[in-house]
C-alpha cells in the first residue's frame, strides 16, 4: 500500500498540474475560426478575406497561428484559409502509428477544401505542411491551382533523427502516462528555446513563441499527435517521393540558405530535381523561417 501511495503522489501531482495548465493554455489561446467535421474529425480553420483562395498548411509543432504575419498581408487581396493540421491546434486527427498518417491527413484536407470552396486554391505548405501539400497534390491535383513549398520536408533522410521524447510519448506502455504528467513540466522548461533552430543565429522574432500559441502543442492529445507525425514522417516520405515526378501543376520551392531543420541538399534541392518543371528560389537570412522573416517573397510567388 505504501508503494501505491508513493506512485499516486509521483503521478498525481504532475497529472493535476497538466490538467490545470491545459485550461490556462486554452483560455489564453482560444480557437480563432470555424470547425467542420470531416470523416469524424472536427477540423479547425480560419477563413478571412475574399478573392483567389490561398490555403496555408503549417509546420510542426505549430498551428494555424504560425501564419499570422502572412495572413494579415494576404487578406487584403485574397481569401486566406489557414488550417490547423489534423491533430494539431484545435483540429482532431487520427491516432494511428504508421506512415499512413500523412496520407490520411491529405485526404481530410482534400475533403475539407471541397466543402468550403468551389475554386481551385493555391496551397502554401511550410516544413511538415509542405510534405502535406505534396501529399494533397498527389491525391487530388486536379482540384489545386498551384503549390508553394516553403522550407519543405520532402525526402527521407539519413539516420534516425527522432527526438527521444517522441519515442517515449509513442511508447505503448508509458507514452500516455508521460504525455499527461511530466511532458508538460518538461515542455514548459524548454518552450522558450523550441524555435531557436528555425531562425538565423538562433534568435526568433521577439514575442514569436507567445504570438503563435506554441504552448498549445504541450496539451497531451496534441503532443501525442505531434510525436506520431514526427516519428512516422520519414517512412511516409520514403513512399511519397517516388511520385513527385508525376505532378503537373505549377510548383514553386522556397529554400532558406542554411536551413538546419530541413536541409536543402536533402529536401528542396532534391525536390527541384524530381519535379522538373518546378521553380527553385534560395533566400538568405531566413533559414527555416521564411513565412515569418520574408512573407513578401511568398506573396510574390502567389501573384
Amino acid at each position: 500500500m505504501e508503494y501505491i501511495a508513493i506512485l499516486a503522489f509521483i503521478l498525481g501531482l504532475p497529472f493535476t498540474y497538466t490538467q490545470l495548465e491545459v485550461k490556462k493554455i486554452e483560455n489564453k489561446y482560444p480557437p480563432l475560426g470555424y470547425f467542420k467535421n470531416i470523416d469524424g474529425y472536427n477540423i479547425h480553420y480560419t477563413d478571412i478575406g475574399s478573392g483567389q483562395p490561398i490555403v496555408l498548411l503549417h509546420s510542426q509543432p505549430a498551428n494555424e497561428r504560425q501564419f499570422d504575419v502572412l495572413k494579415n498581408k494576404l487578406k487584403e487581396n485574397y481569401r486566406v484559409i489557414s488550417i490547423d493540421r489534423p491533430g494539431m491546434g484545435y483540429s482532431e486527427g487520427p491516432n494511428d502509428n504508421s506512415s499512413e498518417r500523412l496520407f490520411i491527413q491529405a485526404k481530410i484536407i482534400s475533403k475539407l477544401l471541397q466543402e468550403i470552396t468551389d475554386e481551385k486554391p493555391i496551397v502554401v505548405g511550410h516544413s511538415y505542411g509542405g510534405a502535406l501539400a505534396l501529399s494533397l497534390a498527389l491525391h487530388d491535383e486536379k482540384n489545386l491551382k498551384k503549390l508553394i513549398l516553403v522550407n519543405t520536408a520532402s525526402h527521407p533522410w539519413k539516420g534516425d533523427g527522432v527526438w527521444l521524447p517522441f519515442k517515449i510519448i509513442t511508447n505503448p506502455l508509458i507514452g500516455k502516462i508521460f504525455s499527461r504528467t511530466y511532458a508538460m513540466i518538461y515542455g514548459k522548461s524548454v518552450i522558450d528555446r523550441s524555435a531557436d533552430d528555425n531562425f538565423p543565429n538562433n534568435k526568433p522574432t521577439p514575442g514569436f513563441i507567445n504570438r503563435v500559441g506554441a504552448e498549445l502543442t504541450l496539451r497531451p492529445a496534441t503532443l501525442e499527435s505531434y510525436a506520431l507525425d514526427a516519428i512516422n514522417l520519414k517512412s511516409a516520405l520514403s513512399k511519397q517521393f517516388r511520385n513527385y515526378e508525376n505532378l503537373s501543376i505549377p510548383v514553386t520551392i522556397l529554400a532558406g540558405v542554411g536551413d538546419r531543420v530541413t536541409p536543402n541538399k536533402t529536401h528542396s534541392f532534391q525536390l527541384h530535381k524530381d519535379i522538373k518543371h518546378s521553380k527553385l528560389i534560395e533566400l538568405n537570412n531566413v533559414e527555416h523561417s521564411i513565412p515569418e522573416l520574408n512573407p513578401m517573397k511568398i506573396i510574390e510567388e502567389i501573384q
